[in-house]
Order: C-alpha cells, then structure tokens, then sequence
C-alpha cells in the first residue's frame, strides 16, 4: 500500500480531522516555517494523533540533540532531513535512535537524486527546487529527473487533489507527500484532504492486477 504523508500539522484540530482517514504519515514541522511547532505542541499532538499513524519530525540543519530526545520521548517515530545534512550526521544521528530516516531531495538532476541515495537515509523524499527554499514551494517538478532507485522515495512537490492521479500515472512511489496542497487560506482543510486520500486510494485499486498481466 502506498503510504500517505500529511505534512505541518499544527492544530489539534488537524490531528482529530487526519485520524478519520486513510493515511499513514503526519508531519510535525519543528525547522523554520509557518508550520513550524514546538516540543510541547508536538508532544500533545501526538498523545491525540491515531497510534497507528507515524509522525515525522521535519528538520532542517537540526543540533542532533534534540532529534534524538523527540525520538526517545516518543514524540516522533520518523526523522525527515530538509536541509545540508550529509553521510556523516545521519550515521551519527542512526547510532543514537533506532527509526526511519528521510532526506529530502530538491530535484535538479537525475545524478542530484542518485547521489543522494548514497548518503545512507532510509527513504528519499523528492520536492521542487525553489531557490531559497527549503520545501513547501507548492510546485511540481519533471519526474523524469527520478532515476530508479535502490531504496524508497517519497513524491512531493506541489500535489494537489485535483493532479496527484496524473503525476502517479508517470511514477509509482513508495508513499506521496502532501501539505499546502490541502490547505485553504493557510490552515489544513479536511474536505481536500479527504479527496487527496480518497484520490491515490482509488489509484491504487485501478492498478490491482496490472502487475501480473506485465
């Protein structure tokens, strides 16, 4: 199953509205950003957010320190890396905690994306490059960029309900990424979320069997 990752989460409102639908992923947002949340927000967010569901703490360019204290608090059970961190600060930051890591990745080139693979995180996740931004641009990219990789990527980068059917025709990933694309007016709306969900679920069921006619 395709995993689908909500991202900046902030009220707890958000949290009670994304339980009631199909999703796997939340995403807290603790680096710099109109999304950003702190320890304490985080921490009662996660108390009301469904077990089941993982929520991922965004970083960019984080003292590891406080990674590792949300992770071992329980507060997170994903870390998603946004900014310069290299080979080196993920394999520091994997001797201390024992959970996914996701680097993300502003897609440039084809060979940007492979050499990124090679950095040692556990899953990639693929956004826009926007000078000066780090995510959360709102704009697609050319997914002929994604080389075929050796581990699992994430899709992001200015999905919306209305073409994250259209861009799934052209990659399959292992989970897609969403967050101002289920907003209005800056605050995460439940009705687009639930199209956005109901959407990819309904991809899924269109390619049942497909693998097996190949």
């Amino acid at each position: 199953m395709m995993r689908i990752k909500i991202c900046g989460l902030r009220r707890e409102a958000d949290v009670l509205g994304v339980n009631h639908f199909d999703i796997n992923d939340a995403g807290f947002v603790f680096a710099n950003s109109p999304r950003q949340i702190d320890e304490e927000t985080a921490a009662g967010l996660r108390e009301k957010l469904r077990p089941d569901i993982d929520a991922v703490g965004v970083f960019v360019n984080e003292v590891p320190e406080r990674i590792i204290g949300l992770v071992k608090n329980g507060i997170i059970q994903k870390v998603q890396l946004h900014g310069d961190e290299d080979g080196e600060y993920i394999r520091n930051l994997k001797r201390e905690i024992n959970c996914p890591i996701v680097k993300a990745v502003r897609v440039q080139s084809a060979d940007a994306v492979r050499q990124a693979q090679m950095l040692g995180a556990d899953v990639l996740l693929l956004d826009t490059y926007v000078k000066n931004m780090r995510g959360g641009s709102g704009q697609t990219f050319d997914l002929k960029y994604v080389p075929e990789l050796g581990i699992p990527w994430y899709m992001a980068g200015g999905l919306t309900p209305e073409n994250v059917t259209e861009r799934l025709k052209i990659r399959i990933p292992y989970g897609v990424d969403i967050s101002s694309g289920v907003e209005t007016n800056g605050y995460k709306d439940m009705k687009k979320i639930e199209k956005f969900t109901s959407m990819v679920r309904v991809f899924e069921k269109s390619q049942d069997g497909k693998e097996d006619e190949r």
